[in-house]
This record gives C-alpha cells, structure tokens and sequence, in this order.
C-alpha cells in the first residue's frame, strides 16, 4: 500500500512538473487545462474564506490572473496548488482590506464627507483616518473600532465593558464629535 501511495505522489509530481513546463512556456492548452484543473478546488477553496459567491469567483479570477504575473517566479519548491492558495490568500487579504476600509468610511461619522472629497485613492483615505484614530484618546478610539469596525451593536459593547448602553450611547456620541473634529483639522 506503502508503495502504490509513492508512486502515484511520483507520477502526481511528474505531471505537475510537465504542466508547469508546458505554462511557463506559454502553451495555450497548457493555460486551459491548468484552468481546468484548478478553478473548482481553488473556488472552493476561497469560498471558505469568502461569503459572497459574486466575490469567491472574482478572487479566483484574481488569483489566476496574479498567477500567470508571477508564474516566471514559480520555481516548484511546492505544489502549483499550494502555491496558487498562498497568493489567493495574498488576495483575499486585500479584499478584506478594501472592503472594511470602505465600510469604515461609510460608517463612521463623516464617512459621507470623506467619500465626496477628492482623494487619489482609498489608501490616502485609510491613511487619514488612521492618523486621526492615532491622535484620539484610547477610550473614544475603541469605541468606534468596536462599533464601526467589529460591528457590535451597542448592547453588545456595553456587556463588554459592564456599562449601561445609554453610558455606550452618550460615549459614542462623543467620540464621534473627536473624530469629526479631528478630521477636520487633519492635513
């Protein structure tokens, strides 16, 4: 049994080695078949991580493209399908990143305003908000990662911290005011 396993893990790599060969080289078929091969695994694979199935199959079109980029770079120190999953995971990373970035600037007060002015790039937009979270007093920062951030209701913040949610209410009141005030003298 020992053997059987050795030699198809042998015969897998040999194929491996081939197809990778026949990519590098730019054989279309190659391209097809390697699609072929790995789209419904590396789906899968990004539907663990990912809820939105719309989303799952524009990563995994990322993740393939991203792949033919850095395929001159692949020298075969593991599977193509492992290496495939550590750029998908590059590329779910940066989902996640753009998508609460977003959600930040949406929900947090002025996100409005911040969204409307003209910013080269949501980067420049995370980096301001981050400045301003910097220069904010510990207690109001944490508040508003907890609610606009972590998405925790009011309620849930207050069993946290073993406050009343009015005493969360009127808190978060008030880091909001330090926040708006802060963005607004932000460069």
């Amino acid at each position: 049994m020992q053997q059987i396993r050795s030699i198809a893990y042998a015969m897998i790599e040999l194929m491996q080695e081939d197809l990778l060969t026949r990519l590098k080289s730019g054989e279309p078929r190659a391209v097809q078949e390697w699609y072929e091969e790995y789209n419904p695994r590396l789906l899968a694979y990004i539907s663990g991580k990912v809820s939105s199935h719309k989303d799952c199959e524009e990563l995994t079109q990322e993740v393939f493209l991203g792949c033919l980029k850095h395929l001159p770079l692949f020298r075969g120190g593991s599977s193509i399908f492992t290496w495939m999953c550590s750029i998908a995971r590059h590329e779910v990373a940066d989902y996640y990143r753009k998508k609460y970035a977003k959600k930040a600037l949406k929900y947090v007060p002025l996100g409005e305003m911040i969204l409307q002015e003209n910013i080269a790039d949501a980067h420049e937009s995370a980096q301001k908000v981050k400045e301003v979270l910097s220069q904010m007093k510990d207690e109001s920062k944490e508040l508003l990662m907890k609610k606009y951030v972590d998405c925790m209701k009011v309620s849930e913040i207050s069993s946290e911290l073993g406050r009343t949610s009015k005493a969360i209410e009127s808190d978060l009141f008030r880091a909001r005011k330090e926040f708006k005030k802060l963005y607004a003298l932000a460069v």
